[in-house]
């Protein structure tokens, strides 16, 4: 069993207040989060790598909306001359060609890997995942899950009709004819989808007063101690990995790059069947973890390692709600979920308290929303439950 001193019960909320703080991925605030985890690792003698990557940021979205838009309108006014000296200009020298109108965002991945203290090959690997960002929005998380869906139903959809109404504008200029229904299309459309693009920017991206307590430097917490129990006492069999990705708010861009850069390594090295995803995002006032999820036909996240958590839940007397949800939260997991089209026994957990949402993305998502208890009991919980997954491997 896990440390269950008092003076380790409240180290998980002390970094939960050190990471209280803006995370928001870009910033100066993500960096000092990502060297806080690193620091706090190195001082049980774990070593982990940081690894870079860019991502599409609002204002890069903006930016290239504007920008079609702008090409659409040279088509229309047959100003093909100022296309084409652009595109000179940038491809003329070896520095203007690293140039660009739309800056990409950058963040960054901090892993560190535990080894088992049997190197089998094709060994078993538990995969824990805890993003670091955060941001704060000036409207409710409702009304933010509204605006997002009507970006993904309305305006990517849009994006490619505006490219097939360039093409259409490119015929009209080899024909040598002007389509006033197309200009008006293009026009209207154009300003409408601009509109909505600022909205959203608008209304739900503010980094002030951004806390992200609950989501997500509560799970970022509580890999960062789980990691240095697991490092004072390695599992005999099973190696370990965790995982603080980046950029997650925005579309679990951390994730995706983690999976692009280390799929082939860990299907070449571990045996993906016994092997498993913990997500850990946001633990509140309680502490849930999502079992079904569906509408009509729930399916579960997984079978047995659902039941190894409740069961470590219920020999450790900790709280734990268990639950279906109609639309699983995007997170993490959902990317690691790749490796089970590999291979369909790959596991996956999800810990979220989902009631918690109405504090989450604004300056209530504090650290005094973070249960003690929670936070002790999730690390106790999944220790006690790799312990569980150890003890099969070896009887096997």
């Amino acid at each position: 069993m896990i440390n269950q001193s008092l003076d380790y019960q409240y180290q998980v909320l002390e970094h939960v207040n050190n990471l209280a703080h803006n995370r928001n991925a870009s910033t100066e605030g993500e960096t000092k989060a990502i060297n806080y985890i690193k620091t706090e690792l190195e001082k049980e003698q774990i070593y982990s790598t940081i690894e870079h990557f860019n991502f599409t940021g609002a204002r890069r979205m903006v930016m290239r909306i504007f920008y079609t838009l702008l090409i659409s309108y040279l088509l229309i006014f047959r100003l093909f001359l100022a296309i084409i000296i652009y595109y000179i200009v940038k491809n003329l020298f070896a520095t203007t060609r690293r140039l660009t109108l739309i800056k990409k965002e950058e963040s960054k991945n901090l892993y560190t890997v535990i080894p088992a203290r049997n190197q089998v090959d094709h060994r078993p690997l538990v995969i824990f995942t805890a993003h670091y960002d955060s941001f704060t929005s000036i409207i409710p998380y409702r009304i933010q899950k509204v605006l997002f869906f009507i970006f993904r139903v309305v305006i990517m959809p849009f994006l490619g009709f505006l490219i097939f109404i360039s093409a259409l504008l490119i015929l009209d200029f080899v024909y040598y004819r002007f389509n006033q229904y197309i200009f008006d299309l293009v026009i209207i459309s154009s300003l409408v989808q601009f509109a909505i693009i600022i909205v959203i920017v608008l209304l739900v991206y503010e980094i002030q007063n951004s806390y992200g307590a609950i989501d997500n430097a509560s799970g970022v917490s509580i890999l960062i101690e789980l990691a240095k129990e697991i490092n004072r006492k390695p599992l005999e069999n099973i190696d370990v990995l965790f995982l603080w990705t980046g950029a997650e708010e925005w579309g679990n861009k951390g994730a995706k790059n983690f999976y692009r850069e280390h799929k082939k390594d860990i299907m070449q090295k571990y045996d993906l069947n016994k092997s498993c995803n913990i997500n850990i995002d946001m633990v509140g006032t309680y502490l849930g973890l999502i079992d079904k999820v569906g509408i009509v036909r729930r399916r579960k996240m997984n079978d047995k390692l659902n039941n190894l958590i409740k069961e470590s839940a219920n020999e450790l007397n900790v709280p734990l709600i268990v639950y279906p949800v109609l639309i699983e939260p995007r997170s993490d997991h959902r990317e690691l979920r790749k490796f089970k089209r590999k291979s369909k026994k790959f596991q996956i957990a999800f810990f979220h308290s989902f009631k918690d949402s109405r504090f989450i993305h604004s300056s209530k998502d504090t650290p005094d929303k973070c249960s003690v208890e929670s936070l002790k009991g999730c690390t106790s919980i999944c220790y006690n439950t790799l312990l569980k997954m150890d003890l099969e491997m070896e009887s096997l």
